[in-house]
């Protein structure tokens, strides 16, 4: 079969295209040219342009069997395109599956999600996925909590913030939160493509271990350094700016509210998934780190 990844060059996507070639042709969609090679040098067939023109999508979706829709997030100037980024280019991605007779989206939302949400961010998801569970195509929603590995805008800023003295804690330091390891969410995604019925159903996917914030900046800070002071509402935007050296938005800030546990059916039991322990997924991060030079916000 063959798959498409749109938004690939992000932590996920270069997690999930390895695991995808193993069992399918991989096409991914990016809008910068600058992502392309590394999703090349995988093996996937990488098309580079602007993804919010249906018919154009449609003629690179072609013979594929399923589309896998990572594009958007948070990390948008402003409210409006949060909602283009995270609803408007489901809707077109949608389309052109239509039109190019795909017969299986995934897409990977958060918890929280609801058309009726006050939050911009988790109010483009919740509409989002409540057009794909009513687009008439075989489906998967899968909801994850906040993700961690290399790379990614929610992690780094986890870390950099641990890192500082004394460590710092973003967004409320008594949020329950239950990180997911990439690689795990990548391997549900495959699962989910693999699974010869459909899918069908909106799925959650949380870590096997449930923290606070203000915990897990301790963990990250490591043993001797001092309690963590928590950072929150006016002021984090711009303590994110300063640690991230990015310019950081009210929307890319508000993600530190987000719910941290899982709120549906277990993704993990459903599709078979072992769940990496959090000490060996940060083990495994920072192995990765080590050997890595560019942090790509995707």
């Amino acid at each position: 079969m063959t798959v498409m990844v749109t938004g690939a060059s992000g932590p996920l996507g270069h997690a999930l295209i390895p695991r995808l070639l193993a069992r399918d042709e991989v096409r991914a969609a990016v809008r910068r040219r600058d992502a392309a090679e590394s999703l090349r040098a995988m093996g996937a067939k990488v098309t580079v342009g602007r993804l919010d023109d249906a018919d154009a999508l449609a003629e690179v979706l072609r013979r594929v069997f399923t589309v896998i829709h990572l594009v958007g997030g948070p990390h948008q100037p402003d409210d409006d395109e949060v909602m283009a980024a995270n609803y408007g280019s489901v809707v077109t991605a949608l389309a052109a599956a239509r039109q190019a007779e795909v017969r299986r989206f995934i897409l990977v939302s958060v918890p929280g999600a609801s058309p009726d949400a006050p939050d911009p961010y988790l109010r483009a998801k919740g509409l989002a996925e409540e057009a794909v569970v009513h687009s008439g195509l075989e489906h998967a929603v899968i909801r994850s909590t906040h993700l961690y590995g290399l790379g990614g805008l929610w992690f780094t800023a986890v870390v950099q913030a641990a890192l500082v003295d004394p460590p710092l804690v973003p967004g409320n330091p008594e949020a329950m939160l239950a990180p997911a390891f990439v690689d795990d969410l990548a391997e549900v995604i495959v699962a989910a493509d693999d699974r010869q019925q459909d899918p069908a159903g909106t799925w959650a996917l949380e870590g096997p271990d449930a923290v606070t914030a203000r915990q897990l900046a301790r963990l990250l800070a490591g043993a001797g350094a001092r309690d963590p002071i928590a950072i929150e509402d006016v002021g984090l935007p711009a303590v994110l700016e300063r640690l991230l050296g990015v310019p950081i938005s009210a929307p890319v800030a508000r993600i530190f509210s987000v719910p941290g546990r899982a709120d549906g059916q277990d993704a993990a039991a459903g599709f078979g998934v072992h769940r990496t322990p959090l000490a060996d997924g940060l083990r495994l991060t920072a192995e990765r780190a080590a050997g890595a030079s560019v942090v790509d916000y995707g």
